[in-house]
């Protein structure tokens, strides 16, 4: 091998470059390096792979956007089975954060997912109209000291919820399908209510209907029996 052919090697086998396009589906790239010829793309590899973060039993989707920067290897100086090393950030695509105790991910369309490891606080933002979805077929355990849910509606699609504490409803309380229940283990009243009650059909108290119970005379200026 001349010395020429080992100069060549040597400054193709590391490259600065930028995507120039992407094949999604097949997962690859095409790069371009040096300086802009006359159509403004410079020098073009072929298709080449880009690195990901994991490529084996576990692996990752996070394909490269054109125009982003990237640094070309290539083995034996040879671009033809270049990869493209991605992670460069440039004038176009600055750095998404300045501390050294964040781990900070943003996405083209303004959703963002930050790590505070000093003050240990997890920010996920999602732009408007953006959802959730998460699907565990087992169970899902969420464990902390207090959870504030803000929501216009929440729904619960469950056969049965228990809530196994305390509950306070400060907002009007409505159902549908009937209501049961029976006293706590310290007894006294199974219901208080601290304020008046309305009710559109008819109440029984152990066995006795409230509006259409009976009494027995007893006689003239006696009292009435109970009521039956």
């Amino acid at each position: 091998m001349d010395a020429n052919e080992i100069q060549r090697q040597a400054r193709n086998a590391v490259r600065k470059g930028t995507i120039l396009a992407v094949d999604h589906a097949a997962a690859l790239c095409r790069v371009s390096v040096g300086d802009a010829d006359s159509d403004g793309s410079g020098l073009q590899t072929n298709w080449i792979p880009w690195v990901a973060g994991t490529a084996g039993g576990t692996r990752d989707w996070l394909p490269p956007t054109p125009g982003e920067q990237v640094v070309l290897l290539c083995p034996m100086g040879d671009p033809a089975q270049g990869v493209a090393l991605r992670g460069v950030y440039s004038n176009a695509a600055p750095a998404p954060a300045s501390s050294p105790d964040t781990h900070a991910r943003v996405y083209p369309d303004g959703a963002s997912i930050t790590y505070d490891h000093a003050a240990h606080a997890l920010t996920a933002e999602l732009p408007a109209g953006a959802t959730v979805r998460i699907v565990a077929p087992g169970s899902v355990v969420v464990q902390t000291r207090d959870a504030t849910v803000k929501a216009e509606r929440i729904t619960f699609d469950a056969p049965q919820t228990t809530c196994t504490g305390a509950m306070t409803v400060k907002g009007p309380f409505a159902f549908e399908s009937g209501m049961t229940g029976t006293g706590g283990a310290g007894g006294g009243a199974t219901m208080q209510i601290d304020g008046a009650a309305t009710f559109t059909r008819e109440v029984t108290s152990q066995g006795i209907s409230l509006p259409h119970h009976t009494h027995r005379e007893q006689g003239d200026g006696q009292l009435v029996s109970a009521p039956q």
